[in-house]
């Protein structure tokens, strides 16, 4: 009852602060509707004891009021959708906004490491969508309440054991969903038999099934066996369906008995002259409407239940992205440019939730100007480096340094400026190619020269010339009729969009070449390697790439093995395989498949 009640004020409190002149208009209207219902037996009552005292003038004004309250309750609901369904468009996209601003406003990024995350924000688009459905049913029960209040009132008035009478529609009610829960009861059960026959259908269909069925002749085979399964599918099916028909007659009887007893228990009043004729067509009406109402109340109460729920996530999901508030020290800007370099001292990470850390103690000096290649093994905690480096993450152990300050106290937005990353699952943005790769520097986005500078550098130039209008061109087809890539294509936009900044003191690139062919490879490694150099010379800036590759680290300055949350090795090329140890190793087992 506290969900449900939650809805209807968070309900209530959004949709007057989103239009309150169609919620409203809307729900008087929709009122109306709804009380003009029990009102109809009212006027029939009226009319019938007028007809029978032989009083023709009031007859006419009971009929003539009977007809214009059906019509009520006959058009009224049509004009309240014209409202409510405005302000159910409204509140849907007043949630879209507010989810939109949490999921993109965030400082960062912790709450999307959790795996549920992503199942959670599915489940809220389509709770959103449902959101103009939630508006009107939450305003129809509400306006079902009040019409059950008034039947009632008038049972009431005639006999107080009629209140019985509702109490009894709920049983058909409730067998009728119970009912519905045997024949989808039944269906699961007989799941794994359907689907071997949707299987045996297909194969019936399918060109290249076909020549393995005839060439082993396998064809009487397969229909013995579409047989046997459809004989159980029809028997739990058949079964369930029965016990259905039972629930739902049992159900009906039941409140078939209280509507018969209802009536009797009227007509013997009116035989002893304690009610009139009107009265038992007054009961006799009611009563009809009563099982409706329950069975609509009912169903109601399921989907705004169901909206309860959503609403509740929708709370939940977006409360856990707002993240804990900035640190009030982290106002420092970042530096113009790195003189000394960046600097892990003691770091440890482990993500919400999880009680083994993903880095452990680590001690790493990444110098000014140089290029930094991190290697190892899946899960030794490459890409969670990457994360602390960029300031998504704050260690939950030691410090990153800039130049000797820590990160924690530089702001996110000062230092976010000054990065440039491609991350392995790097976004495809349905945007034009023009502004795919300008979004890397809004500051930017409308500088042919920049865009075209960075699409020259990233190697993107013959992917963006095969575009049917160039830079102009949709990229994706997601969400309209664009131009899809493959994904190397996406990879060197990606690149390119990377590439907007030559100025940043940090660029990471997490498997740069893994959707790549070999002279793209080699394309993208001498890009790299241009854009290390510009960045070197001009603000001191680390270059970082995460690869798998080992026959592209040598470009790197500096490679560093991770190993289990740890640095085992650091070293040029050269001096590793010197070392002879785990990195000599690796590179041993690689060079020998190629071998």
């Amino acid at each position: 009852m506290r969900l449900l009640l939650g809805l209807l004020r968070f309900l209530a409190v959004s949709s007057w602060r989103t239009d309150r002149r169609r919620l409203l208009v809307g729900g008087s209207l929709l009122l109306a509707g709804y009380l003009a219902a029990p009102v109809v037996p009212l006027m029939l009552k009226g009319l019938t004891d007028a007809a029978l005292d032989g009083h023709g003038g009031a007859a006419v004004g009971w009929a003539l009021g009977a007809a214009a309250v059906l019509i009520c309750e006959l058009m009224l609901g049509h004009f309240a959708h014209l409202s409510y369904f405005e302000l159910g468009e409204l509140v849907e996209l007043g949630l879209n906004r507010r989810l939109l601003v949490r999921v993109n406003g965030t400082e960062g990024p912790a709450a999307f490491d959790r795996p549920e995350l992503a199942d959670d924000l599915d489940l809220l688009r389509q709770d959103v969508i449902r959101m103009r459905d939630t508006v009107h049913a939450s305003l129809s029960l509400v306006c079902l309440a009040a019409q059950l209040l008034l039947t009632a009132v008038l049972l009431a008035d005639l006999q107080p054991v009629l209140l019985l009478l509702p109490l009894a529609a709920v049983i058909p009610v409730l067998t009728g969903k119970r009912a519905e829960r045997a024949v989808e009861t039944g269906r699961q059960e007989s799941a794994p038999a359907t689907g071997a026959i949707r299987h045996l259908r297909g194969l019936a269909a399918s060109a290249a099934a076909q020549k393995e069925i005839r060439i082993a002749g396998a064809q009487g085979f397969l229909l013995a066996k579409h047989r046997v399964l459809h004989r159980q599918v029809s028997a739990v099916q058949a079964a369930a369906h029965r016990r259905q028909a039972l629930l739902r007659s049992a159900g009906q009887l039941c409140f078939a008995l209280a509507y018969a007893g209802s009536l009797l228990l009227v007509f013997r009043q009116a035989q002893q002259g304690r009610a009139g004729i009107g009265d038992v067509v007054l009961v006799v009406t009611l009563a009809g409407q009563v099982s409706g109402q329950v069975s609509t109340g009912l169903d109601l109460l399921s989907k705004v239940y169901a909206a309860a729920l959503g609403i509740a996530r929708f709370e939940r999901v977006t409360g856990a992205l707002a993240g804990p508030p900035q640190d009030r020290a982290a106002t420092a800007a970042a530096p113009s440019a790195l003189t000394g370099g960046i600097t892990l001292r003691q770091v440890s990470f482990c993500y919400p939730g999880s009680r083994e850390p993903v880095l452990r103690d680590v001690d790493l000096t990444l110098p000014a100007g140089r290029s930094i290649a991190l290697v190892g093994e899946n899960g030794a905690g490459k890409s969670t480096l990457i994360k602390l480096l960029n300031g998504l993450h704050q260690p939950t152990g030691g410090a990153v340094l800039l130049d000797g300050t820590p990160l924690a106290e530089v702001g996110a937005r000062s230092w976010h400026g000054r990065t440039a990353n491609l991350f392995q699952d790097f976004a495809r943005f349905n945007l034009t190619a023009r502004q795919s790769v300008g979004v890397g520097r809004l500051d930017r986005i409308d500088s042919a020269e920049a865009v075209h500078r960075a699409v020259e550098l990233a190697g993107a130039a013959d992917t963006v010339a095969a575009l049917p209008e160039g830079l102009d061109s949709l990229l994706g087809k997601e969400y309209g009729p664009g131009t899809e890539l493959s994904g190397g294509q996406w990879q060197r936009i990606g690149l390119a969009r990377t590439l907007m900044r030559p100025d940043a003191l940090l660029m990471c690139l997490d498997e740069p070449a893994s959707a790549l062919d070999p002279q793209a490879e080699a394309l993208l490694c001498d890009a790299y390697q241009r854009a290390s150099a510009h960045m070197a010379a001009t603000v001191g800036g680390v270059t970082v790439f995460v690869t798998h590759r080992l026959s592209t680290v040598r470009m790197a300055d500096t490679i560093v093995l991770l190993e289990d949350g740890r640095v085992r090795e650091t070293g040029s090329h050269q001096e590793l395989l010197a070392l002879g140890g785990r990195y000599a190793e690796l590179f041993a087992l690689q060079s020998k498949a190629y071998a």
